[in-house]
C-alpha cells in the first residue's frame, strides 16, 4: 500500500519520534487526509487478518497424536501446545495486533490535524469511530492471550499490556496495570459506539452494533455480567438475524456462507499450518456435546478418512483456509445475552434466546424447545456456548474466566509422546509469554512470570 510504512511497535527497533515527519522515499506523499486515513483502514491485512492464532493452538478443542505433534513446523506452536515454559521466537502473535493499534494511531494523529469541517464530516466521524473499534479490538486480542484472568479484586496490581496511543515509534514504557488496560478498550469501544452507523461498506469495516458486540465480550471476560447482558442485547436488536442451518448443505466443505447475516465484523488469525482445515482430530468429548440430530455436528465437522473414528473441523465463517475467524457475530452476541441474563436473574430471558439459537441449528421437524430449571441453566448455557463457537478463539478465553469460579473449573490435559502435560486452574500459564525478541529489545517491558 501506497502509505504503508514498516513498523514494529514496542519492541524499540527505532527510536525517531515524529512518524508523520519523515519520508523514507522522497517520493512517498506524507499521509494527512480524509482520504489516506480511508487507505489505511483498507489494509485488510494489517486491520483484519494478523490477529494472534495461539489462543486457538491452546485451547482444548482439539488434540495431536505424537507423529503429528512431531511434524509441526513452527516451533512456538508446538510449544503452546503442551503450554510449554520454552522461550517464544516468533513474535507475529504480537506484533499483529501492535501493528493495527500503530495504524490506529497514525489515523488519530492525521485526524487531530484536519479543519474542523472534515473532523466534523460524516467521513470523518466514520474514520474516528473505525480507529477506536480497531484499536479497542486489537488489544482485546492481546489480553485474551498475554494476560492473567481478569478479576476486579486484584486488576490494578496484575500486568496488563504496553498501552501505546501515539503513532511514534518510540517503545512504550513497561506495561500498564491489567485494570488500566481493561480501562482503555471500554473507552475505546465507547467512542466507537457514539460515532459508527449501524451499517457500513463491508464486514471488514466495524458498525455501531459491532462496537457493542465487542463490549459485551469484553464484559463478559471482566465478570460485569450487567453491562455484558446490556451491549449485547443492544447489539443484538441492532442485528437480529441468524443463519437457518437447515439450508446449508452438510456435504460442502465451506458450508457457512462468507460475508452472511450473521457477522458483524470480520477478523482473521494469521495462518497456521497446524490448525487449518482437516489437519487435527476434534476432542471427543466436545463432539458427544451435540444431539443427533444437532445440525452443527455436520456443518462443522467431518469424519477423518485417514483416521476412521475422528472428526476434522472443515469451515468457518469466513470460507478461509488462510486464517481462522475470530470476528463478532450474532450467535455469540445471543449467547452472551443468554449467559450475562442467567447470571443476572433474567432466566425467561435466557432461556428464550438458547431457544431461539438453537431453533436455528436443527431442521424444523426434529427442533424441540428446552425448558431447563435455574439449577441447571448456566451449565446448558454453557454447553451451547461450547457447541456453537468451536474454532472461533473463545474457549480458550472461555476456559480461563471460567477457571475462577469453583463450579466451573476445568484442568486441560494433553498427552504426547508418552507424557502428560496439564493447564490447572489459576495456573501462571493462562498468560502467554511474551516473544523473547520483544523483552530482549525493549527491557521494560516485563515478561510473565511463572
Amino acid at each position: 500500500m501506497k502509505y504503508y510504512i514498516i513498523f514494529l511497535l514496542s519492541i524499540g527497533l527505532s527510536s525517531c519520534s515524529k512518524f508523520l515527519e519523515l519520508k523514507p522515499d522522497q517520493n512517498m506523499e506524507i499521509p494527512s487526509t480524509l482520504a489516506d486515513c480511508e487507505l489505511l483502514l483498507n489494509d485488510f491485512t494489517a486491520m483484519n487478518a494478523s490477529y494472534a492464532v495461539m489462543p486457538i493452538m491452546m485451547g482444548e478443542e482439539f488434540y495431536f497424536h505424537t507423529e503429528d505433534w512431531q511434524t509441526i513446523v513452527d516451533m512456538d506452536e508446538r510449544m503452546g501446545y503442551i503450554w510449554s515454559d520454552e522461550p517464544v521466537i516468533g513474535s507475529l502473535n504480537w506484533q499483529g495486533p501492535y501493528k493495527t493499534i500503530y495504524v490506529c494511531n497514525q489515523i488519530f494523529a492525521i485526524y487531530n490535524k484536519l479543519s474542523e469541517q472534515d473532523k466534523s464530516s460524516e467521513q470523518g466521524k466514520q474514520i474516528l469511530g473505525n480507529a477506536h473499534f480497531f484499536r479497542a479490538f486489537a488489544y482485546q486480542q492481546l489480553l485474551e492471550l498475554y494476560t492473567l484472568p481478569y478479576d476486579p479484586v486484584t486488576a490494578s496490581n496484575e500486568l496488563g499490556l504496553p498501552l501505546k496511543l501515539t503513532p511514534d515509534v518510540v517503545p512504550a514504557e513497561g506495561r500498564a496495570s491489567l485494570a488500566a488496560t481493561y480501562d482503555q478498550v471500554v473507552q475505546d469501544y465507547k467512542e466507537a459506539i457514539s460515532l459508527l452507523k449501524p451499517t457500513s461498506i463491508a464486514k471488514s469495516r466495524p458498525t455501531k452494533g459491532a462496537a457493542q458486540a465487542g463490549l459485551s465480550r469484553l464484559y463478559l471476560d471482566m465478570h460485569d455480567y450487567e453491562n455484558a447482558y446490556l451491549y449485547a442485547d443492544s447489539a443484538w436488536n441492532m442485528q437480529p438475524t441468524l443463519i437457518e442451518y437447515n439450508t446449508l448443505d452438510p456435504y460442502d466443505e465451506m458450508a457457512i456462507p462468507k460475508n452472511n447475516q450473521e457477522i458483524y465484523f470480520t477478523a482473521l488469525t494469521g495462518y497456521s499450518e497446524s490448525i487449518s482445515p482437516f489437519s487435527n482430530r476434534i476432542n471427543p468429548d466436545l463432539i458427544d456435546l451435540y444431539e443427533t440430530d444437532d445440525l452443527r455436528k455436520s456443518i462443522y465437522f467431518q469424519d477423518n478418512d485417514f483416521d476412521p473414528g475422528t472428526y476434522g473441523y472443515k469451515t468457518n465463517y469466513d470460507q478461509s483456509y488462510i486464517g481462522t475467524f475470530i470476528g463478532l457475530t450474532t450467535s455469540e452476541i445471543l449467547l452472551i445475552r443468554s449467559e450475562a441474563a442467567a447470571r443476572t436473574g433474567k432466566s425467561p430471558i435466557a432461556l428464550a434466546g438458547i431457544n431461539l439459537l438453537r431453533q436455528h441449528r436443527f431442521a424444523p421437524e426434529n427442533f424441540q424447545e428446552v425448558h431447563w430449571g435455574n439449577a441447571i441453566l448456566l451449565q446448558e448455557i454453557l454447553k451451547e456456548r461450547r457447541k456453537e463457537l468451536v474454532f472461533r478463539g473463545r474457549r480458550w478465553v472461555d476456559v480461563k474466566r471460567l477457571n475462577q469460579e469453583a463450579a466451573t473449573q476445568r484442568t486441560l490435559t494433553r498427552t504426547v509422546d508418552g507424557q502428560s502435560y496439564q493447564l490447572a486452574p489459576g495456573s501462571l500459564k493462562f498468560a502467554a509469554l511474551i516473544p523473547q525478541l520483544v523483552t530482549q529489545l525493549n527491557p521494560t517491558i516485563e515478561q510473565n512470570k511463572r
